[in-house]
């Protein structure tokens, strides 16, 4: 893909359609070649532009430089590796360094929570909890009041009760409670658990037996032997990984097409559509733990909202207040969401899109199955496209 333009005619952008100039992948001395269509989808993934902090003394380390996206089979075997990153990609690659490396470092300004594959002291996996209606509504309030159920509005006390307890259980059953406070999360639950992913087997393990060595720091630079602190500590490496995300970016986009704000966040309504942009749509920035479900209902809304058949057909300054209350919702309940990442508001994200299509969002028999059984599965949503 070299480039995505709306078609040269005067009034909206994107109105008369697109112009996709594209060539080989690969080849930059191919002819590029030019097609005009009516509607575009932008489905080129969150997690593509690699997102590497731009340290001093680059050209002084003789070791390898990674960011995560690049690591392959045999790449720590025998070597010292320093994993920089919090969430679970790092933790994942520190803990399959532990494995293969000499030693294993991860550095991380701060503790993320994890959330261990079996909950309830290990006895419940964490489907059966945290995708559940009732689940979910422990969760600070959905931002689209037509996703509110009686079940949402429960007391805050009694939240900050239960969440005390899930709390607890996430300490003992992620085993973060045997480590030292400083390598356990500072802030309680549900706190950032937009930055959750599942606990790889082993971690807390490893770091107990001194197969891993965690350090809580900021990174300063490189060095000629490895990477230098902000607490003035020096690490010795001979490979460098770099998980700490990916910037959401597009530059094939013409410039005309403004999907970001003046911070970097995008700005999509229901994060699938830009305002003011016809005929284009984005799948896959509207994030939720289970991605593979939320991809396949955007999929659905976008289809509706292609044909102008969604039950809901708001204005281009109502896209733009929506997009305003939901991003300073984020900010206050999932800071460092960027715009796009709905963490783990499964099931309001899908009832959010099924009310817009005009679809029940109830999805099961019974109410007992309803809200305790997990919700937050792709089998609740079969058979959309027939109704």
């Amino acid at each position: 893909m070299v480039s995505v333009r709306p078609a040269e005619r005067p009034g909206r952008v994107g109105a008369s359609g697109w112009l996709i100039d594209s060539r080989p992948v690969g080849d930059k001395s191919a002819r590029v070649q030019r097609e005009a269509f009516d509607y575009v989808v932008v489905a080129s993934g969150a997690h593509h532009h690699a997102r590497v902090p731009e340290l001093p003394g680059r050209e002084s380390f003789r070791g390898t430089v990674l960011h995560s996206n690049e690591v392959r089979a045999g790449m720590f075997a025998g070597r010292r590796v320093v994993v920089v990153g919090g969430g679970k990609s790092a933790l994942d690659l520190v803990t399959r360094a532990a494995r293969e490396a000499a030693s294993a470092t991860i550095v991380q300004r701060k503790v993320n929570w994890m959330i261990p594959e079996r909950l309830l002291l290990g006895m419940v996996g964490y489907k059966w909890i945290l995708f559940t209606r009732l689940g979910e509504a422990l969760l600070p309030r959905y931002h689209d009041s037509a996703c509110i159920r009686p079940v949402d509005r429960i007391d805050k006390r009694v939240k900050r009760a239960l969440w005390w307890l899930v709390t607890r259980d996430m300490l003992i059953s992620t085993g973060l409670y045997r480590l030292p406070r400083e390598l356990r999360p500072a802030h309680a639950l549900p706190f950032h658990l937009t930055h959750a992913g599942v606990m790889p087997r082993g971690y807390a393990r490893a770091v107990r037996r001194g197969s891993i060595t965690p350090r809580i720091s900021a990174v300063e630079a490189y060095t000629a032997a490895g990477l230098l602190l902000a607490t003035g500590e020096e690490l010795p490496a001979d490979v460098l990984v770099f998980a700490t995300g990916h910037h959401k970016v597009f530059p094939f986009l013409h410039p005309s097409v403004r999907v970001h704000d003046s911070a970097g966040r995008l700005r999509l309504y229901r994060g699938i559509v830009p305002p003011g942009a016809d005929r284009l749509a984005f799948v896959g920035f509207r994030q939720v733990f289970n991605n593979i479900m939320g991809v396949e209902l955007t999929a659905h809304w976008l289809t509706r909202h292609f044909r102008a058949t969604l039950s809901t057909a708001p204005s281009e300054q109502e896209m733009c207040e929506a997009i305003d209350a939901r991003m300073a919702w984020q900010e206050r309940v999932l800071p460092g969401s960027g715009g796009y990442d709905f963490g783990p508001y499964d099931i309001h994200c899908a009832d959010e899109l099924l009310h817009d299509m005009g679809l029940p969002s109830h999805r099961a028999r019974n109410l007992l199955a309803e809200y305790l059984l997990p919700g937050g599965v792709a089998h609740r949503y079969a058979g959309l496209s027939r109704q």
